[in-house]
């Protein structure tokens, strides 16, 4: 039998491995509009919602996991994660979505070090 730390620890290496795969999309939206002018949105394509669905249900099972090793029932542990991926995952899409829609816009400004208006 699989080990709830096993479980835990495979779930945090799927957030990893499906995070770089959303960031990787972003940035070659953002390069594309940068080097061609085509438009990073809509944010809604096949790769960048498969990946994003990827990483809230990996961070399901991995909080699943964890609160089972912390003794609590499957059900409870299932409900609280998904609470936390759905409470957490929805705000940061709107988050990517707006900052696309800046980069878009052109009201995105390059950080400076040491320069603050």
């Amino acid at each position: 039998m699989i080990k709830l730390t096993t479980i835990a620890w495979s779930g945090g290496a799927l957030i990893v491995f499906f995070l770089c795969v959303f960031i990787y999309e972003i940035q070659v939206k953002i390069d594309r509009w940068n080097n061609k002018n085509i438009s990073p949105l809509p944010l809604e394509g096949f790769l960048s919602i498969s990946s994003f669905i990827a990483v809230l249900t990996s961070l399901t099972i991995m909080f699943t996991a964890i609160f089972e090793i912390l003794l609590f029932s499957t059900k409870t542990s299932l409900i609280a994660a998904l609470i936390i991926s759905i409470t957490t995952g929805l705000p940061m899409w709107s988050v990517v979505k707006g900052l696309l829609k800046d980069v878009k816009s052109g009201e995105l400004k390059p950080i400076v070090p040491g320069e603050f208006e």
